[in-house]
């Protein structure tokens, strides 16, 4: 069969756009580049009242359904009023909770009033990630902002030790009833240490250079969901994260002393014409525009190894992002 010139010139172009495509999908659409929207990207805008705006970029295609939860939330104003009940300095900010006091509320995504954990190798808990707070890896409305910016050097973590507490967990659950809570948050941390050892194991030098940039906490990837990146604000979760504390009710002295008040959280479209003709107009009072993430010392410090890189078992409960399961009033 005689093949003209036209349909060969024809199938190259195909073969290059089907390539090019390809080369497409494999980019990563999370955080482990730096973060900066385009037109199009779906965004968080968080005002927080006497601070200001925190902004984030959104990831629908590695958390579809966190920010699917997120953005129906947003949009009936579910948010409006509630506070930053949990500040944990050099670990993360926390709201959303019904009550204000780390229970109540339910997810809108579905009937249930909560959904799994989604967890991507592109989403990683860097300085700035947004997350939800979950318990036993389910998750309904509480958020949180990672606010360590302390350089870290994640090849202290060893993977083959949360295999082995996997495996030791396991014998754990044989002295509990099988539909008992406690199995459950044992499962839970299975799930977590098996996820966390995969991507301890698969992290790109990236990855590492990111977490030895500009901080975060390594230990939460795999166990919580990451669904977007702070990318304006970061002065403003400095600010947030400096308040006056005071002991809560789980005996963490992580409760703002004076509320720190969610005024309304609205998710949209990036849209860059908008963001071109609000630079043109110069801005006063305690909004921050903060663009990019600053660690704690100088550009060139080193990262510090983690204390309790040896613990498997740590940070404990009392510095995860956890949600509760108390009776919403």
């Amino acid at each position: 069969m005689k093949i003209t010139k036209a349909a060969a010139c024809a199938f190259m172009a195909g073969l290059i756009a089907l390539i090019c495509a390809g080369c497409q999908k494999s980019d990563p659409s999370g955080n482990i580049v730096e973060v900066i929207p385009e037109k199009g990207d779906l965004i968080a805008e968080i005002t927080i009242e006497d601070y200001g705006t925190i902004k984030a970029k959104l990831f629908p295609d590695i958390a579809p359904t966190a920010v699917e939860n997120f953005k129906l939330l947003a949009e009936q104003g579910y948010y409006d009023g509630l506070k930053i009940h949990r500040v944990a300095p050099d670990f993360m900010i926390q709201g959303g909770s019904l009550n204000g006091d780390g229970t109540g509320g339910k997810a809108l995504v579905n009937d249930t009033g909560v959904f799994s954990t989604e967890t991507s190798e592109n989403a990683r808990n860097f300085y700035g990630a947004l997350g939800y707070a979950n318990i036993d890896g389910n998750n309904t409305t509480q958020f949180y902002i990672v606010n360590n910016k302390t350089p870290i050097d994640i090849t202290q973590y060893d993977p083959a030790k949360f295999k082995a507490a996997v495996e030791q967990l396991e014998k754990e659950k044989e002295n509990y009833d099988p539909e008992s809570d406690i199995v459950k948050q044992l499962t839970a941390k299975q799930q977590h240490y098996t996820k966390l050892a995969s991507m301890l194991e698969k992290a790109s030098d990236e990855v590492k250079e990111r977490y030895n940039t500009i901080g975060g906490i390594p230990f939460w990837d795999g166990g919580y969901t990451v669904f977007g990146q702070v990318y304006e604000g970061y002065g403003i979760i400095e600010e947030i994260s400096k308040v006056q504390l005071t002991i809560d009710k789980n005996g963490e002295v992580t409760k703002p002393v004076k509320d720190i008040v969610i005024s309304n959280v609205v998710v949209k479209e990036y849209d860059e014409e908008a963001k071109s003709d609000k630079d043109k107009t110069s801005s006063s009072g305690s909004s921050d525009t903060t663009s990019q993430p600053e660690t704690a010392e100088s550009e060139t410090a080193e990262a510090k190894p983690d204390e309790n890189a040896e613990n498997i078992d740590a940070p404990s409960i009392d510095e995860e992002p956890f949600d509760t399961k108390e009776a919403e009033e």
